[in-house]
């Protein structure tokens, strides 16, 4: 199948990109799950998009027009196309500690979304970056994995090094299904001040049918996420996951009749605060919505 080969131009108005947009996060959904069947297909297609969310997060967040834009655990990089799509000229890079299993669809992934990003394999906790080189800097529901796999120190360190790569002045969107005050948290003490925050619900309705099957699927993934080797383990891991998940589908069901399998995705973002020597940028404002 031929990359997509849309264009959003500048003379646009913001409905006939958001609808170019949505056109493509279309595209690219079929051809990511062009093998699967109805309920993988529901399941798998989630992943574009992440039910609406990384469209909101996008039209929510500064444009990064300075310098370069780097993704933190980057994973499939659909974040990635995103920016590309909304912001054309930024200069992307995606950092994940693999791209290997399933990771290793992120390449295809961005040349059938027609994106350009390079892909920097490394640890999010010790990036191969110099302090001060990027202009600005994202992580799309990173930190919930880094935290499965290394703890709450891990998503410390890796959120310490997001603000460390960071040029002075930029500002650094983390989005995560994380409370506010634990956002609040890891930010504590960093040189950053923050300056904007929203949540967003995915925009998404399973049957029980769907959600047990994504639930087993989530499970399994968060025993990998975990970096566990022991079998009994591993077990014991993906038992407790399943338990707690399907506790949650049964009360989504009861009290609305569908599930949502995540959310409320909530976003916050920071600028890096000013040193003696930095220069001055234009603060960004919000156009008013």
């Amino acid at each position: 199948m031929a990359p997509l080969m849309l264009t959003i131009r500048n003379s646009t108005g913001k409905g006939d990109a958001e609808s170019q947009i949505l056109a493509r996060e279309g595209m690219l959904r079929a051809w990511f799950i062009r093998d699967a069947g109805r309920v993988m297909a529901e399941i798998d297609g989630l992943d574009i998009g992440w039910g609406g969310v990384q469209r909101w997060a996008t039209t929510w967040m500064p444009p990064p027009t300075e310098g370069r834009h780097l993704d933190v655990a980057c994973g499939y990089a659909t974040f990635l196309a995103q920016l590309g799509w909304r912001f054309p000229a930024a200069r992307l890079v995606g950092l994940n500690i693999d791209f290997d299993r399933p990771h290793a669809l992120a390449r295809p992934l961005l040349a059938e979304a027609g994106v350009t990003a390079a892909l920097v394999q490394a640890d999010a906790r010790r990036m191969p970056f110099a302090a001060d080189s990027f202009g600005s800097v994202s992580c799309f529901l990173g930190l919930q994995d880094i935290a499965i796999g290394f703890g709450e120190e891990g998503v410390r360190e890796t959120v310490a090094e997001a603000v460390r790569v960071l040029r002075p002045g930029s500002v650094l969107a983390l989005l995560d299904e994380f409370p506010f005050q634990r956002f609040d948290a890891l930010l504590d003490g960093l040189p950053v001040t923050v300056i904007d925050r929203g949540e967003r619900e995915l925009d998404v309705r399973w049957d029980r049918h769907v959600a047990e099957r994504a639930i087993a699927l989530y499970a399994e993934g968060w025993v990998a996420q975990a970096r566990v080797s022991d079998r009994a383990a591993q077990e014991q891991i993906c038992s407790e996951v399943r338990r707690r998940l399907a506790a949650e589908m049964d009360r989504q069901l009861d009290s609305r009749g569908y599930y949502v399998p995540s959310g409320p995705v909530r976003m916050v973002v920071a600028r890096k605060t000013w040193t003696p020597k930095a220069r001055s940028l234009r603060p960004w404002k919000r156009e008013t919505r």
